[in-house]
Order: C-alpha cells, then sequence, then structure tokens
C-alpha cells in the first residue's frame, strides 16, 4: 500500500474501426447529431496550424454502463468520424478520490472486460448505419484497435513527475503492462526507463497498449494517443489488403479455356485490381499522414514518436511498403508480360492478313 490517492483522474479507452474508403464530412453531419472536434486545444505553446486538416466530426453516444467486480462504471461514449474512413469509439470514465490501489484496480478489471469492445463496436455500428449515404465504398471492417490511456489530474498528497516516478514505479508499470502480478526489479526498471517530462508536475510513459498520463493538461495527449490508434489500425487494415490483393493474382492468372482465347487478355482484369488497390493505398496513407502533423509541438511530438515506437507502429509501415514494393513488382512483371502478349497478338493478326491477302490474290489470279 503506497497510501497515495488519486484526487482527480480519467480512464480512456480508445477503440478504432474502419467503415469504408472516404466519408464526406459535410454530409454525415447532416445526417447526425455531430459537431467538430475540438482538435489540439494548444494548451502548450504551440503554432497555431498545429490542428486535424479536415477536422473530424464527434457524436455523443450515451453512457456505456460496465458491470465490475459487483458494481456497475458508467462510462460516457463518444464517436469520432475521420474523412479517411475511420471511426473512433472513446470510452472515458472520470475518476476522483481513490487510492492508487482502487484507481489501478478499476483500470485493469475495465481493460479485461470483453464487454467494452462490444459496447464500443456496436456505438459505432449505429452510427456507421447513419450515414452510410455520406461513405464511400462502405464497408464495416471487423478489425479493431485498442489502446487504454490511464490519466491522473493530481495526486493527494501532491507529487511532481519525479517524485510519481521514484515512489510508484511498480504501480506505473503494473497499469502499463495490464498486469496484477508483481514485476520484477529488471521489468518495472524497462518498463519505465523512457519516460517524457515538459513541466515539474507531469510524467509520460506508454508501453504497447497502453499509456500512464500525469498531467493536468492531459487533452491534447488524449487526442494525439487516439489519433495514432487510428493510425495503427490503417496500417493492419492496409497489410491485410495487400497481403490478400497479393495471393489473389494466382487465382486471377490461373490458365482458363477461353473463346477466341488469342483475342484475350488474360492480365488485363488483375492488372486493373492491383492499380487499383495500389492507388487506393496510397491515398489514404498521403491522407492519414497529413492529417495531424505535430511539427512545431516539441512535448507532442516527442509524446508520439514514443507511443509510436512502443505500439510497433514503424513494423508496420514497414510491412505495409514491403508489401507495396511487392506488389509493384508484380504490377511490373505482368505489364511487361501484358505488352508482350499483345505484341505477339499484333503479330499473328499482321501474319493472317499477309496469308488472306496472298490467298485473295492468287484467287483473283
Amino acid at each position: 500500500m503506497s497510501g497515495i490517492r488519486v484526487a482527480s483522474g480519467h480512464l480512456f479507452f480508445f477503440y478504432a474501426y474502419d467503415a469504408g474508403f472516404e466519408i464526406a464530412l459535410e454530409k454525415a453531419r447532416l445526417l447526425c447529431e455531430a459537431s467538430d472536434s475540438p482538435g489540439i486545444a494548444g494548451l502548450r505553446p504551440a503554432p497555431a496550424h498545429l490542428q486535424y486538416r479536415p477536422r473530424p466530426l464527434t457524436v455523443p453516444a450515451g453512457a456505456v454502463p460496465v458491470q465490475v467486480s459487483g458494481k456497475t462504471h458508467r462510462l460516457d461514449a463518444t464517436v469520432k468520424i475521420f474523412d479517411f474512413g475511420a471511426l473512433s469509439v472513446t470510452l472515458t470514465l472520470p475518476l476522483e478520490d481513490l487510492s492508487l490501489d482502487e484507481y489501478a484496480e478499476i483500470a485493469l478489471s475495465l481493460a479485461s472486460e470483453t464487454d467494452m469492445e462490444k459496447s464500443a463496436r456496436d456505438a459505432a455500428r449505429r452510427l456507421f448505419d447513419r450515414i452510410r449515404p455520406a461513405v464511400s465504398r462502405p464497408m464495416f471492417a471487423d478489425l479493431v484497435e485498442e489502446y487504454c490511456v490511464w490519466h491522473v489530474g493530481a495526486f493527494s498528497p501532491e507529487l511532481n513527475g519525479t517524485e510519481a516516478l521514484t515512489r510508484l514505479p511498480r504501480e506505473i508499470a503494473r497499469l502499463l503492462t495490464l498486469e496484477r502480478g508483481e514485476l520484477s526489479e529488471a521489468a518495472v526498471a524497462e518498463i519505465v526507463r523512457t519516460p517524457i517530462r515538459y513541466f515539474d508536475n507531469d510524467l509520460f510513459l506508454a508501453e504497447w497498449n497502453a499509456a500512464f498520463v500525469y498531467d493536468p493538461k492531459f487533452k491534447d495527449t488524449a487526442e494525439v494517443l487516439e489519433f495514432l490508434n487510428i493510425q495503427v489500425l490503417e496500417l493492419r487494415f492496409f497489410d491485410r489488403l495487400l497481403h490478400d490483393a497479393i495471393e489473389g493474382v494466382t487465382e486471377e492468372l490461373l490458365p482458363r479455356r477461353r473463346l477466341f482465347h488469342i483475342l484475350h487478355d488474360p492480365y488485363e482484369v488483375p492488372l486493373r485490381k492491383l492499380s487499383g488497390i495500389r492507388t487506393d493505398v496510397s491515398l489514404i496513407r498521403e491522407r492519414i499522414y497529413n492529417a495531424l502533423k505535430l511539427v512545431g509541438d516539441a512535448y507532442l511530438a516527442r509524446v508520439y514518436e514514443e507511443a509510436r515506437r512502443k505500439v510497433g507502429a514503424e513494423k508496420h509501415e514497414g510491412t505495409v511498403r514491403d508489401q507495396l514494393a511487392t506488389l509493384t513488382d508484380i504490377y511490373t512483371v505482368l505489364n511487361n508480360q501484358a505488352a508482350a502478349a499483345r505484341a505477339e497478338t499484333l503479330e499473328l493478326i499482321i501474319i493472317l492478313l499477309i496469308a488472306i491477302e496472298i490467298v485473295m490474290g492468287l484467287l483473283r489470279w
């Protein structure tokens, strides 16, 4: 027992879903009770241009009751609509005047509760059904990306960031790893090894599926972590899409008996599909990475890069780049083969025409 209490704080649970190729935000606004997302509030000195482009829409989704250990917690649910076809559900539980052990117990219990994701998916699905006319190529994918943020606004007694890290490393490590057991000294030291500080009274630490935020000015940090969760979802979605496209090329090129096969181009359909997929992935990637740029805010940029490193976003990006390169190679090979096949067909047609001309000439003679 540390004897330290959480005077105020929040538990955030982010769930990201892919809903289609593109969402027309103004059309979606008319189909649901949506408002512009506050976005980056600029709680620390930062350039005025640091904001979403375009700004996503926010839709309230009511309260989600979740029962844990015989007690019902009511979490606030909101859904964000992004123009590049993503929906992000946030479940929020404000907490105050709890012992740190009670805070951690509620956080870890909710994180392991399967009904949380089901409730988030239901909220996203209901909104998707309402805004479907505004979605280009609508398809609510079965993928989900989850991330937890444990926020403490103030401790009692008061602690600065250094004191919190010195006195509570085990408690913070358990929250970051979602572990209930006793972690070893080496594990704890590794987990809390790279803290990020800005003011004296704040502290940020991240792991692969959770972050600990000790900061009274927490909203921008939570916003960045939610957006990172969406980026990881889209990278996983691209990974699946590209993998299926590469696997599907073999099926497309299986030999089939066709009438007038000389005039049929067997590469036309796979080339068109590969070209479309390459274009779609490239366009959406560009829009995702341009939607929110953190250049100019040193603190948020560090938070983003640290959390991005811990969630393994770079590995996902590397996989997508490799698959795009493979797809480009396949496209190039098929395109060359198609060009050779067209040239061969043209040669056969020319030979056939010459033969017909010779026969016609002999008949006339």
